[in-house]
């Protein structure tokens, strides 16, 4: 474990800035900016997804852009390039101009998130590989933890910009350890080997479809929550930006143990099997959001959600490799990664829209919860019908 030590810090790093800061602190930033911005929830949704359809057009260009640069080289570059269209962000009121730049570093952090996930499963020998990953994905977990103290205590100072100041905050810490990767990311990996399967080949493969639609329900469900947690907490049980952070970061500390402990049961137990559980931890956390509970049943959705949620990334590469090999995981987690962003796409707008329709977040998470239980009803039925390659 301590030779792969650079290599535990750099990913750590690398998922703590290009999803951490670049995504998911969003959904901390998420009430000021529409209030600042003058915005319906439909538009602050169409934001978000402007996000993932960057990131659905960055899958898609992933596998060829991996296997032609050094892995170092490339993530150091487009992690700055995604810091830099972030600050740019924060010059902006018009909210179509913000989603086409927010579109960009949707598109940087596809490229850079799956290069570090597939380098991972390259180096990492499989009886760790789980665990290393985990700790790879605990870096959401940290952004989520500094996103949700830093914007209420930077709320005092600048209530109107609050959500600009917080940005270029997030975007220079991104933009500072961009510089540092390239040094950390030492062991050599040929990312010139390519796959002879052409992607139009999968589509017959059922082990494709099986960690394809897991993912896709995945990229729904988790989005939703982590978009709009933040802002039906203040609307529907009244709580204050400051105490929102606190459930906030609160979601950001326990996320940090969830993927380790995830990926070492995937490890131990089986892919599927540990599915079960995750989907199933999740469907519960949704499903108490759904009625007019105390708010402090809040923390026990929190727990639920935060334990279980990064790891599912953390999984779907596992898949990627058990069934399809190393020569081929790049190939495979790129593609199901596209089906999945198409699932971030559609979780915003769709949330957004039945919260501007039916005027209540109750509808939201009822849908969300009815996906997130059809997830974890096909991980049962994945886990016991074993399906040949």
């Amino acid at each position: 474990m301590k030779s792969f030590s650079k290599l535990f810090l750099a990913s750590f790093l690398i998922l703590l800035s290009c999803l951490g800061f670049g995504r998911f602190a969003f959904g901390m930033i998420l009430p000021n900016m529409q209030i600042d911005l003058n915005i319906s929830t439909t538009l602050i949704g169409f934001i978000g997804s402007a996000n993932f359809a960057g990131y659905f057009l960055g899958v898609i260009f992933t596998s060829r852009i991996y296997s032609i640069f050094k892995t170092s080289s490339l993530i150091s570059r487009l992690l700055l390039l995604q810091a830099l269209s972030m600050i740019v962000m924060t010059f902006f009121n018009n909210y179509i101009l913000i989603s086409i730049l927010y579109f960009t570093s949707g598109f940087f952090a596809a490229i850079i998130n799956i290069s570090i996930m597939v380098y991972i499963s390259h180096v990492v020998p499989q009886n760790i590989r789980g665990k290393a990953l985990g700790i790879a994905i605990s870096g959401f977990g940290v952004a989520i933890i500094t996103s949700g103290f830093l914007v209420p205590f930077l709320e005092q100072f600048y209530e109107a910009n609050t959500w600009r100041v917080s940005w270029l905050v997030f975007s220079f810490i991104i933009f500072i350890i961009s510089f540092s990767i390239k040094y950390l990311l030492t062991y050599d990996v040929d990312n010139s080997v390519k796959s002879d399967t052409k992607f139009y080949e999968y589509r017959k493969n059922k082990n494709f479809w099986k960690i394809a639609s897991l993912y896709f329900l995945f990229g729904i469900t988790y989005v939703v929550y982590v978009t709009f947690f933040v802002s039906a907490s203040m609307e529907k049980w009244n709580l204050s930006s400051q105490v929102s952070g606190m459930f906030w970061s609160t979601f950001g500390f326990i996320c940090i143990f969830g993927a380790f402990i995830f990926g070492a049961i995937a490890d131990k137990y089986g892919t599927f099997k540990t599915l079960i559980l995750v989907f199933g931890f999740q469907a519960f956390s949704i499903f108490i959001l759904i009625f007019d509970t105390p708010s402090f049943v809040l923390f026990v959705s929190v727990f639920f959600f935060a334990i279980s949620v990064w790891s599912v990334p953390t999984i779907i590469a596992m898949l990627c490799t058990e069934f399809f090999g190393l020569n081929k995981t790049a190939q495979v987690f790129s593609l199901v990664t596209l089906i999945f962003a198409i699932g971030q796409i559609i979780g915003p707008i769709g949330a957004g829209y039945i919260y501007d329709t039916l005027n209540s977040y109750d509808f939201v998470f009822l849908m969300t919860f009815l996906l997130s239980f059809l997830g974890f009803l096909l991980s049962v039925i994945f886990s016991y019908k074993k399906i040949s390659i």
